[in-house]
């Protein structure tokens, strides 16, 4: 099932080009890239029978609207259950969207960019920032961590990169969060399936962070 659902994301991007919404230009000052998400619901043909709004009072309802009416023409190649039969889907849908200003300073144009499959985060949660960078103003980095989402909506194994020079106390603070994270795994015919999940994270600590700062997690 795994290497159904890593296969998944090319077939997200054959589909996006068949809406009309090819790759825009990399957002400048007169735009901005906003994430939203979809419990997403597709029969044994891989039409899409529902689109629910995942965090729904984070957005407009017109821009969930737009996006049902955009995304519900969306096909897939049907998926096939464990006696190789066409099964029903079930899968978080994240879809990367450009949105450009319009003359009054306001959102104007909206522009899909990408669509994501991958399990629905339903709660976040992070630890403190490691005691050897916490101290430091202004400093920043990134890491990236991946694990597979298990049939409980759990991380199995957590595995992290980043460029040279990121300390291990940040990598670790990675993973250790990522752990904490709980998900609503894909489903076929019903039946939760294990699925990869990556997730970037950006540690940055604030240039006026108060000098008696506590933090409620300690590493």
């Amino acid at each position: 099932m795994t290497t159904f659902f890593r296969s998944f994301a090319p077939l997200c991007a054959a589909a996006l080009l068949a809406l009309g919404a090819t790759g825009a230009a990399r957002a400048d000052d007169d735009s901005y890239v906003v994430t939203l998400a979809f419990d997403a619901s597709f029969d044994t043909e891989g039409k899409v029978t529902e689109l629910r709004p995942h965090e729904e009072a984070e957005h407009p309802a017109a821009l969930w609207n737009n996006l049902k009416s955009r995304l519900g023409s969306m096909k897939l190649p049907p998926v096939k259950g464990d006696d190789g039969q066409p099964a029903t889907f079930r899968t978080g849908l994240y879809v990367s969207l450009e949105v450009s200003k319009g003359g009054d300073g306001k959102g104007g144009q909206v522009r899909i960019k990408g669509l994501n499959p991958s399990p629905l985060v339903l709660v976040k949660d992070y630890y403190a920032a490691p005691k050897d960078v916490k101290g430091s103003a202004g400093w920043s980095g990134d890491v990236s961590a991946e694990c597979l989402v298990g049939v409980d909506g759990r991380c199995g194994e957590i595995k992290v990169d980043a460029l040279p020079g990121i300390p291990q106390s940040v990598l670790r603070w990675a993973s250790v969060s990522l752990a904490l994270w709980r998900f609503q795994s894909p489903e076929i015919n019903g039946k939760p399936i294990p699925a990869p999940v990556r997730q970037n994270f950006t540690m940055s600590i604030a240039d006026d962070m108060p000098v008696n700062f506590r933090d409620k997690r300690k590493l």
